[in-house]
C-alpha cells in the first residue's frame, strides 16, 4: 500500500508527464511516513521498473515509467467499475473523415446479425470518426467490459472481434465500437448507429460533438 501511496504523490506531482524535483523528506511529511521507509520504497519501486529516479541539486529527479503508468491507468479502470459504475463516460472530441472502411465491414452479414442480435439495431454501414481531445479515453474503454461483437472466419480472411458500448452522440442514440482489428490509433474513436449520425445531427468535419457513454 505504501509503494502505491508513493507512486500516487509522485503522479500528483507530474511525473507521470515529466522528470519530477522531490526530497524524502517531502514525501514522508506528506505521507506521514519515517523518511527511511520512503528512500526503501524508492528503491523498490526502481527495481519494479515503475519509476527512474537520480540525483538532482535537491534531492532526487524522479519519472514514472510506461509500466508504472500502465499499473496506475489499470488501477483507475477497476476503481472506475467498482465505484463508479452507475455514472456515465463523457468524452469529447471532433468530427474527422475515416478510412471509408467501416462501410465494408458493417456491410458483412455476420456482423450485421450479430449487432441486431446484441445491440438491437440495424446498423447504418459507416461509422463517425471522431478524433479525441484525450487520447487515453480509448485505452480506457479497451480495457473496459463492453458488449462483444464475435469475429468470423470466411474463405482463409479472418474478421476480428468487436468491443462495443451503448453510448449518446449528442443525445442520440449510438454505439461506441472498438474493432480487435483496427487501422486507427489511440486519438480516433468509432461510433455506430441505426442512421447516418453525420447527416442525422448535421455534423461537418471539426465539429465538436459530446459522447456520453453507458
Amino acid at each position: 500500500m505504501r509503494e502505491l501511496k508513493i507512486l500516487f504523490s509522485l503522479g500528483k506531482r507530474g511525473a507521470l508527464e515529466k522528470e519530477v524535483a522531490v526530497t524524502t523528506t517531502e514525501l514522508a511529511n506528506e505521507l506521514k511516513i519515517p523518511q527511511q521507509t520512503v528512500s526503501r520504497i524508492l528503491i523498490k519501486l526502481i527495481k519494479k521498473g515503475w519509476i527512474t529516479s537520480r540525483k538532482g541539486i535537491r534531492g532526487y529527479i524522479i519519472s514514472i515509467t510506461p509500466k508504472g503508468k500502465e499499473l496506475l491507468h489499470n488501477l483507475d479502470v477497476i476503481l472506475d467499475e467498482i465505484f463508479r459504475r452507475t455514472k456515465k463516460i463523457i468524452i469529447r472530441g471532433k468530427v474527422v473523415d475515416g478510412l471509408k472502411d467501416g462501410r465494408y465491414y458493417l456491410s458483412q452479414k455476420e456482423y450485421r446479425e450479430s449487432i441486431r442480435e446484441k445491440l438491437g439495431f440495424e446498423p447504418y454501414p459507416g461509422t463517425l470518426n471522431i478524433k479525441l481531445n484525450d487520447q487515453n479515453t480509448k485505452e480506457r474503454l479497451e480495457k473496459m467490459n463492453g458488449i462483444r461483437i464475435e469475429g468470423f472466419k470466411r474463405n482463409d480472411r479472418i474478421f476480428g472481434s468487436i468491443k462495443c458500448f451503448r453510448c449518446k452522440v449528442n443525445g442520440r442514440d449510438a454505439s461506441v465500437i472498438i474493432p480487435e482489428r483496427s487501422h486507427y490509433g489511440s486519438d480516433i474513436l468509432e461510433i455506430i448507429s441505426s442512421f447516418e449520425l453525420r447527416k442525422k445531427l448535421k455534423l461537418k468535419n471539426g465539429d465538436e460533438v459530446v459522447v456520453s457513454v453507458e
